[in-house]
């Protein structure tokens, strides 16, 4: 199917614009607060900088300034692990649309990092409590592009076209002997 690699790579795009996205959107008490993966990535990369200042200060061990490294790090992986399935998409999509078909192993690759799209954003979903925002909205349509354009894809997959050439020869007349 033609448009399954646009499914796909639309899915994909619409999952990494959700990282600039509010993620989670909160209203207590009239007041209103929003964060997208953007600013969490940001602001960790502000306490990782406080925690080598804190460290040249020697206000912090060498260890626990470490160990806070590390584990900031690990927090920067699992968000961006968060929007990897999507970055794949667009990939996919794009080599698809870059390529002109779309095959099966396309298909299922597209299948399979939709299905993992579209488990953490209904994990993700659901730990909001109804306080997600629209990033988390659009990353289970990231998901939910990935399914179909997967599915799409493996049950009619856009195979290669044959090279035809652009003229065609004429064979020459035979001529009888005299």
């Amino acid at each position: 199917m033609k448009a399954s690699k646009f499914i796909v790579l639309v899915g994909g795009i619409l999952g990494i614009l959700s990282f600039f996205l509010p993620l989670v959107s909160v209203e207590r008490h009239g007041a209103t607060a929003s964060v997208s993966a953007f600013q969490v990535i940001k602001g960790l990369d502000e306490v990782e900088v406080a925690v080598d200042q804190a460290g040249a200060r020697r206000a912090i061990d060498v260890e626990t300034s470490a160990g806070a490294k590390k584990d900031i790090g690990a927090m920067k992986g699992i968000v961006m692990a968060i929007f990897a399935p999507a970055v794949l998409l667009a990939l996919i999509g794009g080599l698809g649309v870059a390529r002109k078909r779309f095959g099966r192993g396309a298909g299922a690759f597209s299948l399979l990092l939709g299905l993992v799209g579209l488990g953490i954003a209904a994990i993700l979903k659901s730990a909001a409590e109804g306080d997600g925002g629209v990033g988390l909205t659009l990353l289970l349509v990231t998901g939910a592009a990935g399914v179909v354009g997967g599915l799409a894809a493996l049950v009619k997959p856009e195979r290669a076209q044959a090279q035809t050439p652009g003229l065609a020869t004429v064979p020459a007349p035979v001529r009888a002997a005299a």
